[in-house]
């Protein structure tokens, strides 16, 4: 599904990771770990084309990244704590906007569409909360209004950026339920994270990222 081969990241063409190989098959959960400013988010985004592919190969689900277009395919959850609080908008209006992938810039949500926001709200366990006002929930159900949005296009691969950050002991537990159960759905998760403890259980490997490289792939603990 991701395969890279020697590739480098960076920023107006001065790289911050290099030399990354790495291949994230069908159903990994996959957690990228390393210190701050190791380069494990600039990782990620680059596979995702949120910053400059500067050397190597990068493919996805087969095809060249510069030839991929069914980027709904890749979802993600950015490293943002909750909906800004400026937003005034419903958690069923902040996930329909994960639909625009498939709807197009001018396309307006049907019944399916409708259908999908809900499920998607529903697997989060916010099913109950499609009406009420994002500014109105707490940090931990903004953070998975989030991974609802995420969910909306459908996507194959969930990457998550710092999902447990600044969330506490009970919305973690929570946190890994929800993603347990994306796991169930068959649902690839990769996961950048300063902590691997909140979602031990779920993964089958670590990725260990320092000074820009690529320094371990072992399998998750307990998954030897």
């Amino acid at each position: 599904m991701i395969d890279l081969v020697d590739a480098s990241f960076g920023y107006r063409h001065r790289p911050v990771v290099t030399g990354a190989t790495l291949a994230i098959r069908p159903g990994e959960r996959v957690a990228v770990v390393g210190p701050n400013g190791s380069g494990k988010s600039t990782l990620v985004k680059g596979v995702l084309g949120l910053n400059d592919h500067l050397g190597g190969q990068v493919r996805l689900f087969g095809t060249p990244a510069d030839r991929f277009r069914q980027r709904h395919l890749l979802g993600y959850v950015p490293q943002r704590h909750t909906v800004s609080a400026t937003v005034r908008a419903t958690a069923g209006e902040v996930v329909a906007s994960g639909r625009l992938p498939r709807l197009g810039l001018l396309g307006r949500p049907g019944r399916a569409d409708r259908a999908v926001i809900a499920e998607c709200l529903a697997v989060v366990g916010l099913g109950d909360a499609v009406h009420r006002e994002v500014a109105d929930l707490s940090g931990g159900q903004q953070r998975r209004v989030l991974i609802a949005r995420a969910l909306a296009a459908g996507p194959e691969v969930l990457v998550m950026d710092e999902p447990t950050a600044g969330v506490d002991a009970a919305n973690q537990v929570v946190l890994a339920e929800v993603l347990g159960r994306l796991v169930e759905r068959g649902v690839t998760l990769v996961v950048v994270t300063h902590e691997i403890d909140p979602l031990a259980s779920l993964l089958t490997r670590v990725v260990t990222v320092d000074t820009g490289r690529i320094t371990g792939d072992v399998p998750a603990p307990g998954r030897a």
